[in-house]
């Protein structure tokens, strides 16, 4: 039951956040989209589609991934489970691939510290789901369980990453922060938004297994 009233407090919250993601798409498709955003480029075909399928797949990976941890769908429902995995795996991979496309293109607001952050979250993004994948094929449930842990941590890096920033205005009205993301904030958030989650989910996949094994050495 908490779960699922995270859950549906998360889907509150997450209402600007999908309602964004669907306006920058409608951005990108209208003929003047460079006058209307920085994120793309009068005749960048290349980088401006592949922004749009970044925000496009970033946008429903986050709204489709909290839907796993429902337990009640995993069991009563394990081939909508199995098929929704297939999907966020599929968005993972074309909304990591995307965006470690664009940032070569074209680079980020933030300069090379930004770039290379994001980059390396595309990165991580899209190696988990490819391992998840893996995992799923060859019937590795311990592993499966591990990289669907980190899969769903970094889909959320994006939300994660405006949640960051909405708290640390509403605490200190954005100190550290620049417009040009340059600020000390800026500078750690690059990262922030995603390292921490990852090293955590590690450390509970260690613990976990840990405790798995104690447990198997006490059976005769």
């Amino acid at each position: 039951m908490a779960i699922n009233a995270l859950i549906a407090v998360f889907y509150l919250t997450l209402l600007p956040f999908v309602s964004h993601g669907f306006s920058m798409i409608r951005i990108g498709l209208s003929e003047d989209a460079a006058l209307q955003s920085y994120l793309f480029t009068d005749e960048a075909r290349v980088g401006n589609a592949a922004m749009m399928l970044h925000i496009f797949g970033g946008t429903l990976l986050v709204a489709l991934v909290p839907l796993q941890l429902i337990r009640a769908l995993r069991q009563r429902f394990n081939r909508f489970h199995r098929a929704l995995g297939a999907v966020l795996i599929a968005l993972a991979l074309i909304t990591g691939l995307s965006g470690m496309t664009y940032i070569p293109l074209r680079g980020t607001i933030g300069g090379p510290v930004m770039s290379a952050a994001f980059f390396l979250y595309g990165l991580c993004l899209f190696a988990s789901a490819l391992m998840l994948a893996r995992m799923a094929r060859i019937g590795n449930r311990e592993g499966h369980w591990a990289w669907g842990l980190r899969l769903f941590w970094l889909a959320l890096g994006s939300w994660l990453y405006r949640v960051h920033y909405t708290l640390w205005y509403l605490l200190t009205g954005g100190v550290g922060s620049e417009p040009d993301f340059s600020g000390p904030f800026d500078l750690v958030q690059n990262f922030a938004f995603f390292v921490p989650y990852l090293l955590a989910v590690q450390l509970w996949i260690i613990r976990k297994r840990s405790a798995h094994q104690g447990v198997l050495a006490t059976i005769p």
